[in-house]
């Protein structure tokens, strides 16, 4: 019991550190921040979206897939970039900082969506209002809003706890490009997994009542591996993009920080090397 409030006690000592926080954010590039923030919102926004479905099964439908697949792979591969370079719980909080941004996003479409607008003719902003607005048919903006926060979170959380676990078998090269791309490649199929029939199930079945358990799990699996796909593709560019940053002392104030204070426990936070 003693155990468990103590790790309850370091967890919210970690989770409310301002300066982690300031520190943590002012380390990893901002192109890299912007870019993952903007994937976030946008990947969120276009999971209203059913761009896909086939494969019936009788009157049900197999596998469909969402918009957010064509952008969350970015989210994932960022993800995995700062759990390299700066460790699990570092990606954790970069996770949690998209998750804010997009509900301000979601919550400012919302109210924007609720103002009257005749301009130019009556009706003139309806598509606006009935993507943004939270009133109408179907899924919610304040439903889509809860499922993606939640599968969100708990997949980021996921795929920074597998690709920390999956490196520590790369002892002699953990730096290696067969290390980063085994640690990618596995963290992001498992929590591109979990994100999808989390988000899906959450939306589509528990909200919309539009999906059963089959069709759940045909998309979280058609997602997935599309966008394993993808990080496949583009993981190459970001090792490369680790390695320089190792090369020049990127993120050295921020874990000079951490030891100082001792807030982490976890090896992984400094798997960075000067």
């Amino acid at each position: 019991m003693k155990k468990l409030i103590a790790w309850i006690m370091d967890t919210f000592e970690w989770l409310f550190d301002l300066k982690d926080w300031k520190m943590l954010l002012r380390s990893i590039p901002a192109s890299v921040v912007a870019l993952f923030t903007v994937s976030t919102v946008t990947m969120n926004l276009a999971a209203n979206k059913i761009v896909w479905s086939g494969l019936k099964i009788g009157q049900n439908y197999f596998i469909s897939i969402t918009g957010g697949v064509f952008l969350s792979w970015a989210v994932f591969l960022i993800m995995d970039m700062v759990t390299k370079t700066f460790g699990a719980k570092a990606s954790i909080k970069l996770n949690l900082f998209g998750a804010l941004i997009n509900t301000l996003a979601v919550v400012f479409l919302g109210i924007i969506a609720s103002v009257p607008s005749e301009f130019p003719f009556p009706g003139a902003s309806a598509s606006f209002d009935t993507v943004f607005g939270f009133t109408g048919n179907g899924v919610q903006p304040w439903q889509i809003l809860i499922s993606s926060t939640t599968a969100y979170v708990i997949s980021g959380i996921v795929n920074a706890v597998v690709n920390v676990l999956i490196g520590r078998l790369f002892v002699k090269n953990p730096d290696g490009k067969a290390a980063f791309i085994t640690r990618s490649y596995i963290s992001t199929m498992t929590g591109q997994f979990v994100d999808n029939f989390i988000f899906t199930a959450l939306a589509f079945s528990f909200f919309a009542h539009y999906y059963g358990f089959t069709t759940i799990t045909g998309m979280a699996v058609l997602g997935a591996l599309i966008e394993l796909f993808c990080e496949v593709i583009f993981s190459p560019v970001a090792y490369r993009k680790c390695r320089k940053w190792q090369q020049e002392g990127v993120g050295h104030e921020y874990f000079k920080y951490c030891k100082t204070m001792e807030i982490s426990k976890d090896p992984s936070r400094f798997e960075y090397k000067n």
